[in-house]
C-alpha cells in the first residue's frame, strides 16, 4: 500500500512592481504591459516632469502619435483627452511589441 502525496505551492508573495530605472528601457515605446492586478494592456507609457515632479502617461500606440502632433502645435485640450495617468507601481511586467 502506497502513500499519495500532493504538493500544493502557494505564493503568497506580490507581484514585483516596476522601478523607475527598469521603466526607462520602455519609456515611449509600443507595449504589452501586466498589471499588478493580472490584467494586460497593450499601448505606450511616457515619462513627463513637471517641475521636480515626473509623472507617467498610458495611452494606445495610435493615440500617442496623436497626442505628439497635438502636443507640437500647442493643442493642450487633445493631449489633455489622449492621456492617462499611470502609476509605475502598477506595472509588473512590461514587453516590447516590436
Amino acid at each position: 500500500m502506497g502513500i499519495s502525496v500532493t504538493i500544493i505551492n502557494i505564493c503568497t508573495e506580490k507581484p514585483t512592481t516596476m522601478k523607475r530605472t527598469e521603466f526607462l528601457k520602455f519609456n515611449d515605446t509600443p507595449c504589452k504591459f501586466k498589471l499588478r492586478g493580472g490584467k494586460e494592456v497593450f499601448g505606450v507609457i511616457w515619462e513627463n516632469s513637471y517641475g521636480n515632479e515626473l509623472m507617467h502617461f498610458f495611452s494606445t500606440a495610435a493615440e500617442r502619435m496623436r497626442y505628439k502632433t497635438a502636443e507640437g502645435v500647442n493643442d493642450r485640450s487633445t493631449c489633455e483627452k489622449l492621456k492617462t495617468p499611470v502609476e509605475l507601481e502598477d506595472i509588473v511586467l512590461a514587453e516590447p511589441l516590436s
